[in-house]
């Protein structure tokens, strides 16, 4: 592990000293635990990497930490009306559940309604949100629904649904390459464009004028490209896409704006949650795997994944991504982007803070336009 930290470290004594690659990297031992996650030498390992003060800077980060302790709020959403994509399970079930327990009528989607074993109190309707003719079938059935009839528009869009994608940067070559590009297609479509697509297509939906609103979840990994993190090139597609994702959101919210509509746009981007997001076969996968997930022959792939699994089956509770949404959706003016994370412990740990911290300001130094201190 200390080589591990030192080729983390130093790309230049990496290059002069050693003929071991990132893979090699990747490939040594990750310290794993049952429920948890050993690994401070790494950690210690970012830290060093991430404040190494080439120019005198002294950065520290300042997140907007959600949910918040203290919150009074402003707007009361009893009798709203609700669409929350991908709400059968995990982040978007925990938004559902908070939302209609404030009187907010709830629509929520799932690709495949029928297979749910346990479903959430209010009505879920098939929706894939990569598919266009899926999204034209969902608005008839929306707009065709009881609950929307009542009420005549939508309120509030989570745009929610999602997928990890996770594969070689570069395809092995026991990796069909037309498979590889059609995964990475159908991860661009799961994770950005399709939420796109609904976007539009729901727009006409909602009112321009008084109280609308659409959040977007989005993710921490968003703000980093892990370039400073070898095992992030495994996850490259969804970074990418997450990103794209909450630059879309952005600039919807100043479009809107500009336009004259109240409609008004945030990104909730959670640390590390305890879902299913990287349980077998929820993944979208960009080489063969097994029936476990797992490759048949790519080491350094399955340590990447059962590493990634160690750490979200010990993040977060969803219900904190619920109570993101639920503060969010009662301000009158709701933060663009927050958080979904704590400072104090134990939630640091188990939403990996320094994981993902240390990444954002060792990126910096390798920025073309990097944020200092001082003159």
């Amino acid at each position: 592990m200390k080589r591990a930290i030192e080729l983390l470290n130093s790309k230049e004594e990496r290059a002069k000293t050693s003929g071991e690659t990132r893979r090699d990297f990747i490939k040594m031992p990750l310290a794993l635990a049952a429920g948890s996650i050993a690994m401070p030498t790494l950690l210690n390992g970012l830290v060093v990497d991430a404040k190494a003060d080439r120019n005198g800077d002294n950065l520290t980060i300042a997140p907007r930490y959600y949910p918040l302790n203290h919150f009074t709020p402003q707007v009361d959403l009893t009798g709203k009306l609700a669409v929350i994509t991908g709400a059968s399970r995990g982040n978007g079930r925990a938004v559902g559940e908070a939302l209609a327990a404030l009187d907010v009528d709830v629509i929520g989607t799932s690709r495949n309604p029928a297979g749910i074993t346990n479903p959430p109190a209010y009505p879920l309707l098939a929706l894939d949100i990569t598919d266009p003719s899926s999204v034209f079938a969902f608005l008839a059935a929306l707009q065709a629904h009881p609950r929307f009839r009542r009420h005549g528009r939508v309120d509030i869009l989570a745009n929610n649904a999602g997928r990890i994608v996770l594969g070689e940067i570069v395809p092995l070559p026991s990796t069909d390459f037309s498979f590889y590009l059609a995964q990475r297609d159908l991860a661009i479509r799961t994770v950005y464009s399709g939420h796109v697509m609904m976007t539009n297509a729901m727009l006409p939906l909602m009112q321009q004028q008084g109280y609308s609103r659409i959040v977007f979840t989005v993710s921490i990994a968003s703000y980093v490209s892990g370039a400073t993190y070898p095992p992030n090139s495994f996850v490259d597609t969804y970074n990418s896409c997450k990103a794209a994702l909450r630059v879309y959101a952005n600039n919807l919210d100043s479009a809107l704006g500009a336009a004259g509509s109240s409609i008004r746009v945030s990104t909730v981007n959670p640390y590390f949650v305890n879902t299913a997001l990287t349980q077998h076969p929820h993944p979208i996968y960009t080489q063969p795997v097994n029936s476990g997930g797992l490759s048949d022959t790519d080491t350094a792939f399955n340590q990447v994944v059962t590493f990634l699994r160690q750490l979200v089956a010990n993040g977060l509770s969803p219900t904190m991504v619920g109570d993101t949404y639920t503060q969010l959706l009662r301000m009158t003016g709701p933060e663009q982007n927050v958080v979904v994370a704590s400072p104090r412990e134990p939630l640091a740990t188990r939403g990996d803070n320094a994981l993902f911290n240390q990444q954002i300001l060792a990126e910096n130094q390798i920025s073309a336009v990097p944020f200092v201190c001082g003159g």
